[in-house]
């Protein structure tokens, strides 16, 4: 019984739960836990940007699936990666979702990048400036309305100079379907080849095949003159 003059409700039972009391805020530890995620943010960035230049190099090269391997491990190691540099992983489940979505996104915008220029050029190796040789020096030859001057009845000398940002690994010229055998001088970016031009007045054209990433064909005349 509770004494005259006193509240009852002034006296908690024994088993009634303490209130809540929220914990105290911890600057330097919230500091810390932001500058790692931004961390964690960063290197996933990089990582990314860096997997998706490598897969648009990759898929120039045809070996598109070796991407999607390689996405796929990045992202089952991608925590041993960020530890790796010493960087804490984010604890909020929602943070982590964030830096695995973060990766996906950057790895397919770096990747389409690659795909384009000024990263990757789409048109082929160029067929550029092509000589003769006269007098013991190469000349360049008259171009009339997409035509080049040869003396007809004779053999020439020709070459031709040819660049690509890729390595070219084929190079074919054709005379009225018959194969012309050439040389192709790497370091210098000149292909070497000779031609027997008919009778003055009459046309010849060949057919000059490159082949890298892309193939450039490419068809040249030639008109004899007298």
């Amino acid at each position: 019984m509770a004494n005259p003059g006193q509240n009852p409700r002034q006296n908690p039972k024994k088993n009634e739960e303490p209130l809540f009391e929220e914990p105290k805020f911890d600057k330097r530890q919230y500091l810390t836990y932001e500058r790692e995620r931004a961390k964690a943010i960063i290197s996933v960035f990089i990582t990314g940007a860096l997997i998706g230049l490598l897969s648009g190099e990759l898929e120039i090269y045809g070996y598109w699936y070796i991407s999607i391997i390689l996405i796929i491990v990045v992202i089952y190691f991608l925590r041993s990666i960020i530890t790796l540099f010493k960087i804490a992983i984010p604890k909020q489940t929602s943070h982590k979702l964030l830096m695995y979505l973060e990766l996906i996104i950057t790895w397919l915008v770096f990747w389409i990048i690659a795909l384009n220029p000024p990263l990757h050029v789409v048109s082929g190796p160029e067929v550029i400036d092509l000589e003769y040789m006269h007098n013991g020096n190469w000349t360049k030859l008259n171009e009339t309305n997409k035509q080049y001057d040869l003396l007809g009845g004779h053999s020439f000398q020709l070459r031709y100079y040819t660049e690509y940002k890729y390595n070219i690994t084929n190079i074919t010229i054709q005379e009225n379907g018959k194969a012309i055998s050439n040389k192709y001088d790497r370091s210098t970016g000149y292909v070497y080849f000779n031609l027997t031009m008919p009778t003055a007045g009459s046309t010849e054209s060949i057919n000059i095949n490159e082949t890298s990433t892309v193939t450039t064909h490419e068809t040249i005349q030639f008109f004899g003159i007298s």
